[in-house]
C-alpha cells in the first residue's frame, strides 16, 4: 500500500474482481486502453499480474472511492510485446475516472508509484492522440521519443522518465 497526501494506492483484491471499479465501463476512460472490455476479466489480470511481473496495477482511491488505477506493464523492447523477462522494460501507466480528470490525481499517483518502484529505465507508451496523458507525462518530467507500433493498439510514442 502507498499513501500520498490525497490518495491511497493498493493492490487489487478478489473483492475488486467481483465488484469492478465503474470507470472500467466508461468509453471515455478506456478509449486509449483498448476500449471497454469485461471489467471482471481486466481486474483479474491486475490481480494475476502481481504473480507474474515485478510489479503490477494498483487501485487508486480518494476518500474511500475507487477512482482509477496506476502501475506497470513490462515489455520486450525489441518486439513491444508484454514480457516477464528480467530485462523487460517497465512501462508506467495510469487511468482515472472521467469525473476526476484535471485534479492532479494521475500525476500524484504516478509519481508515488514510480518512486516506490525505484528502477531506472521507466517509460510510458502513449497514443499520439492522448493529449491528457501526454500532459501528465510532461508533468512527470518524461520526454517523448520514437513512435513504435503496439500490436492491437496501434502507434504509441515512447516517453522516457527521468532516472
Amino acid at each position: 500500500m502507498i499513501e500520498t497526501q490525497r490518495l491511497l494506492l493498493r493492490k487489487p483484491t478478489v473483492a475488486d474482481v467481483e465488484d469492478p471499479p465503474a470507470f472500467l465501463a466508461d468509453p471515455r476512460v478506456m478509449d486509449f486502453l483498448g476500449g471497454v472490455e469485461d471489467s471482471r476479466g481486466v481486474v483479474r489480470q491486475w490481480v494475476d499480474g502481481w504473480e507474474t511481473y515485478p510489479a503490477g496495477k494498483l487501485i487508486v482511491e480518494a476518500a474511500g472511492e475507487r477512482i482509477g488505477r496506476v502501475g506497470f506493464n513490462f515489455y520486450d523492447p525489441e518486439r513491444w510485446v508484454r514480457s516477464s523477462s528480467p530485462d523487460a522494460q517497465p512501462e508506467l501507466t495510469w487511468a482515472l475516472a472521467h469525473e476526476h480528470w484535471g485534479k492532479g490525481y494521475a500525476t500524484e499517483a504516478a509519481v508515488a508509484v514510480r518512486d516506490w518502484f525505484g528502477r531506472s529505465g521507466v517509460i510510458s507508451l502513449i497514443a499520439p492522440g492522448n493529449v491528457a496523458s501526454q500532459r501528465v507525462a510532461g508533468r512527470l518530467g518524461a520526454t517523448p521519443g520514437e513512435t513504435i507500433e503496439l500490436r492491437h493498439y496501434g502507434p504509441h510514442v515512447v516517453w522516457t522518465h527521468p532516472r
